[in-house]
Order: structure tokens, then C-alpha cells, then sequence
């Protein structure tokens, strides 16, 4: 009986495991995808947006964090915005500003949560209880379990709010926005890829076929440990909050 229960169970992991690494192969062939059509779409507008970036001087980086930043308040997709940030300014110094203009945006979301918008948040998160772990989640673990929700990753605007209205502190609330960062990569790597590409079907690069291999693999790379992350952080979510929220995050 026992034999044949651990037989069971491991067909079962072996059926999940499976399972899970088809979707994140699916998932990651509809990003390359994504990213080919958006080289094919911004390879017309490639020139005259970098021929703005010059214009704008030292002041692109400056426009962009702030706009970036006032557009996701509001709700604009964070995803869309680091992938803009990728397609703009390149990999490393896109993903510098996307970050600085995510940690603006944390601190207005924070102010405008706070004093602002207190009293529809509270509605959301009656609606629904899951939104009210940090205040039901004991103080030692709030910092985890905030950090853990960016690695997950979960809506990043809803998140500001909803922090913004439970009783964690501004300076742990700042603290977990590290945890933004491998989901960022991902995004502003995909839009540099997409810079690269549609610079190469606009014939104004001529890299090395391996250039590209390697560039479009580790895009695959990123978007496999990813998943991977965003499924620990999510298990690990699990484990911190109280007993009664979990049905409400198995929902």
C-alpha cells in the first residue's frame, strides 16, 4: 500500500512538473513572439525615437522617470513601461531608470493610498480579503511577505495601494521593491531585444548571427527563471499568511 501510494504521488509530481515547464516553454515562445512583432511594429518609429532621446539630451532619462512614473499611478501596465524603458535606453541603463521611476512610483502611490484614496482601497480590499495579508500577517513578516508579492510578481500599482492603507511602515515598503528587479530584467531585456532586432531589419545593424542566438537565448534564459522565481515566491507566499486568507489565494 505504501509502495503503491508513493508511486502514486510520484507520477502525480512528475505529471505537474511537466506540466508547469510546458506552460513556461508555451509562455516563453509567446514572448519571443511578442517581442519579433513589436521589432517588426517600432522598427518604422526606431529612428525618430532615438533621434528624440538626442534631442531631449540629459533630460530623456529625467522625462522618462517621471512619466513612467505618473503613467503607472494610474494603472498603465509596469510590464509595458520597463519594455519601453528596454527599446529607449538599451538594457542596463533602461533598467536603472525603470526601477528609479518604479521607486517614485511607489512613493506617490504611497501618499495618494494614505491620504487620498484610503476609503476605496478598503473597499477593494473587502471585496476582496486576500488584498488584507499585511495587516492580518505578523509584523516580523511583513517585510518577507511584501518583498515576496513584487517577486511573485503581483499587479504593481494595486500592490502600492494596498500597502499604502495597511500598517507597514514606508521604509520596509521601500526595502521590498528589490524584489521588482528579475522581473524587470526580464521586461527591459525583452525590449532591448526588440530595439536590436528591428535596428537589424531597418538595416542600421549588421551584428554576427551568434550575436543574436545568444541575445534571443538569453531572453529565453530570463523568462524560464523567471517562472521559476515567480513560483517559489508564490509557494513561499503561501506559507506566511494567515490560515484563514489561504482558500482566498488557492482562488
Amino acid at each position: 500500500m505504501i509502495e503503491e501510494n508513493l508511486s502514486q504521488h510520484l507520477a502525480f509530481r512528475f505529471r505537474h512538473h511537466r506540466a508547469y515547464l510546458a506552460f513556461c516553454l508555451i509562455g516563453a515562445f509567446l514572448l519571443l513572439v511578442s517581442v519579433a512583432l513589436l521589432a517588426y511594429f517600432v522598427e518604422d518609429y526606431t529612428t525618430l525615437l532615438e533621434a528624440g532621446i538626442r534631442n531631449l539630451g540629459n533630460w530623456a532619462p529625467v522625462c522618462f522617470i517621471f512619466g513612467a512614473a505618473l503613467l503607472c499611478v494610474i494603472f498603465i501596465p509596469q510590464g509595458v513601461l520597463s519594455i519601453a524603458g528596454g527599446v529607449l535606453f538599451g538594457l542596463w541603463p533602461g533598467l536603472l531608470l525603470v526601477f528609479l521611476s518604479e521607486c517614485l512610483t511607489a512613493l506617490l502611490s504611497f501618499f495618494i493610498g494614505r491620504h487620498f484614496l484610503r476609503r476605496k482601497v478598503l473597499q477593494w480590499i473587502q471585496k476582496h480579503p486576500r488584498l488584507g495579508m499585511f495587516d492580518r500577517a505578523s509584523p516580523d513578516k511583513r517585510l518577507r511577505l511584501m518583498f515576496l508579492m513584487r517577486l511573485a510578481p503581483a499587479n504593481f500599482s494595486l500592490l502600492n495601494y494596498v500597502c499604502a492603507v495597511s500598517n507597514v511602515r514606508l521604509w520596509r515598503y521601500l526595502v521590498a521593491l528589490i524584489g521588482v528587479l528579475p522581473g524587470n530584467l526580464c521586461t527591459v531585456y525583452a525590449g532591448d531585444v526588440a530595439r536590436h532586432v528591428s535596428r537589424l531589419a531597418g538595416g542600421n545593424e549588421h551584428e554576427g548571427t551568434m550575436h543574436y542566438v545568444l541575445m534571443i537565448g538569453g531572453l529565453f534564459v530570463a523568462i524560464l527563471s523567471l517562472s521559476l522565481i515567480a513560483k517559489t515566491a508564490y509557494r513561499m507566499v503561501k506559507e506566511d499568511v494567515p490560515p484563514d486568507l489561504e482558500p482566498a489565494l488557492d482562488s
